[in-house]
Order: C-alpha cells, then structure tokens, then sequence
C-alpha cells in the first residue's frame, strides 16, 4: 500500500466507524434519534470534503456494511440509503464551492431520493407501505396518550392526540407532501449543524442569507395560485388524482409561503428593535393558531409577487 492511500483511507475507515455509532446510538436510544439522524450523513461527508467522492462513497458503504453486524438487515440497508446519498451530496456539493442555497436544496433532493429508495427497498423486500407506517404512527400516538392519560389523567390536549387516528384517510392523500417537507427540512437542519461542526475542522462553509433577507422565487406563488384553484374547482373538471396531487403541492407550498411570511415579519420586527428572542416567540406564536397561519400564506403570496422588501432589485442594510 503507497503512502498516497494511507491517509484517506485510515480516515476514512475512522469516520465508517463513526457513522456507525451514531447510527446505532440512534437507533438503540429513541429518544435522541430524532436529533442523530441530523448528523448522521457528516462521516460520509467529511470523507468526500478531504479525499473526494470516491472516498465518500466508500466511507458509506463500509459503514453500511458495519451495520449489518448490530441490526437486521432490511432497517441496515434503510439507514444506509438515507444518510449516504445525502451525506455524498453534501460533501459534494460544498467541495465544489456551490452557493449556500444551492447546497441545501441539492441537499434536499439526495435526501429525498434516500427516503424514497429506503420506502421502495422496504416495499419490495418486505412488503411495507405507508398505510402501515401510518398504522405504526397512530398505535405508537395511542400508546403514549394512554400512558399519559394514566400518569397526568385526561385532559383535552390528549383527547385531540387521541382522534389522530380519524386522520388516516387525510394523512394517506398527503403522505407525498409530507416526504417532501421531511427531506427539506432534513437538508437544512443537516447543513447548520454540519455547518458549525466542519468550523471547527477548519472547513468554513458560508452561511445562508439571515432570515429576514429570504425571499422565494414567483413561480411558487404561481404554483400556489393554481393549486388551490385546481381544488376549488374540482366540482367541475371531476377529477380526484388532480385535485388530491394539487392539495399534495399546496400543503408543500404552504409551508414555504409560511416561512416567507414569517421572513418579512421578523424583518419588521427586527426593523423596529425587537430583540430577535422575542421575534422568534412571535413567529412561534403565530404558528400555532391555524386560522393565523392560513392568513399568513396568503400574506407569503403577496410578499413574494409584490417583494414589499426589495430584495431581489433594491438592498437593504444587514439586520
């Protein structure tokens, strides 16, 4: 073996071995899985940021195969699938010097080819459908509502927890949507955190424009527009797989002209010295009242047609 190879590889054997603990830290301990599978990509990562893809991949596929040792292996090939395409691209995409943005949502689009690879593994291996994900969710939502309702007694809160399972039918018709909102929402939370890890590696990665400043392109306010009136209209084109793929791209564009909503919000508050703690309470806030939400995509909308902020031609000082 030439000293050419030593190094990426002795690294790159470190860092399979540290995806491997943390997945199965995740794995074996529930209650902080939820927050590992953010970090769960970073080995593969860091391995395509100091030697490349081809040491990137390899770094998955050894931790992948590590798995195999520890759990079955249908839930090994699954964990593998969604963190190495996601933990490739993201080392990838930040070794060729892409835009903040740009890495995120290429982000985003590995991780939803995991999670959608990790679906049809399971489909076809096992025979696994999101009917019975969503089964597993509503027992799981059950079970912690009737250990609650035992330690704390009943109180409405819980009774809502425990109609989850009249939902069925509606999660089924927007189980599309919600991977959607799964993959983004991993891509970004995975780049601030990997963000301020390889920092500390001496890897600077630059930051996304703060908050206040985000606007979305027009075509999602289009996209929007259309979408709910594809619903409304449904009573005259009669045609269900229509209306139920535009409610699916409503709820993923709702969430977006959400955040654009609260982005021109904080920008305001903050205009007008709120501490920024305080900021986000009230986005916080806001989000929690469905009739205030739904008013507010509206408002996303308009914001992003009318750019009340002059964002995309003016410029404004740093908040």
């Amino acid at each position: 073996m030439t000293g050419r190879y030593a190094r990426p590889l002795v690294e790159s054997a470190l860092l399979a071995a540290l995806g491997s603990v943390l997945v199965l830290v995740g794995y074996y301990l529930p209650f902080i899985g939820p927050l590992a599978i953010f970090i769960w990509p970073l080995p593969s990562a860091i391995a395509v940021l100091r030697h490349g893809v081809r040491w990137g991949v390899l770094c998955s596929v050894v931790t992948g195969l590590s798995l195999l040792m520890f759990i079955d292996w249908i839930t090994a090939v699954g964990f593998w699938l969604a963190f190495a395409v996601t933990g490739v691209t993201f080392g990838y995409t930040v070794r060729r010097s892409m835009s903040s943005p740009t890495v995120v949502l290429l982000t985003a689009v590995a991780a939803l080819v995991g999670i959608v690879a990790a679906l049809a593994s399971a489909y076809f291996v096992a025979g696994f459908t999101p009917e019975k994900l969503i089964d597993e969710y509503i027992e799981s939502v059950k079970l912690a509502v009737e250990m609650n309702r035992k330690i704390l007694g009943s109180n409405p809160a819980l009774e809502q927890f425990a109609q989850v399972s009249q939902m069925k039918d509606m999660l089924l018709k927007l189980f599309p949507s919600s991977v959607l909102l799964a993959a983004l929402l991993q891509s970004y939370v995975n780049f601030e955190i990997s963000r301020r890890v390889l920092a500390r590696l001496q890897m600077r990665i630059d930051p996304l424009p703060p908050f206040s400043r985000w606007i979305l392109p027009e075509f999602i306010a289009h996209a929007a527009i259309l979408s709910y009136m594809v619903i409304i209209l449904e009573p005259y084109h009669k045609t269900p797989v229509l209306t139920r793929a535009a409610e699916n791209v409503l709820l993923f564009l709702s969430f977006l002209l959400l955040v654009e909503a609260f982005s021109a919000i904080s920008y305001y508050l903050l205009r007008v010295g709120v501490p920024r703690v305080l900021v986000g309470l009230i986005c916080f806030y806001l989000f929690t009242i469905p009739s205030v939400s739904t008013l507010l995509a509206f408002f996303g909308i308009i914001d992003i047609l009318f750019d009340f902020r002059r964002l995309r031609y003016g410029w404004i000082d740093e908040l």
